[in-house]
């Protein structure tokens, strides 16, 4: 399997906007052949068993909350053949642009994985 997460610190006000826009840009993910894409609202983040919290990782500022994506391929080049079609798509270009006024791009931390 093959996933891209991320991380978005979001308004606590905009948290259902966030949400109705990602399950909209869910359906087109999948539509173009993605095997899921989940939206996750943090529900505990902080430093424990050793660990540094994902709040170090992300820096929240006052009345922002973690909410984590994770869209799931069969692999890297899956992957590649889905985004193409997704991204050409107008759609998430509407829903992007919607997005950019709900939170602040340039602070979402974003990863790709592949299971070992």
């Amino acid at each position: 399997m093959y996933n891209v997460i991320y991380l978005y610190p979001v308004l606590v006000q905009e948290k259902e906007r966030f949400v109705e826009i990602n399950k909209k840009a869910s359906i087109i993910y999948k539509e173009y052949g993605a095997i899921e894409d989940e939206t996750y609202q943090s529900t505990f983040i902080d430093a424990i068993y050793g660990c540094k919290g994902m709040n170090g990782a992300v820096e929240l500022h006052e009345n922002e909350t973690l909410m984590c994506s994770i869209s799931t391929f069969t692999n890297k080049q899956h992957h590649d053949i889905v985004m193409e079609k997704v991204d050409s798509d107008q759609r998430i270009e509407e829903l992007y642009n919607e997005m950019i006024n709900v939170i602040d791009m340039s602070r979402v931390v974003r990863g790709e994985f592949e299971k070992v």
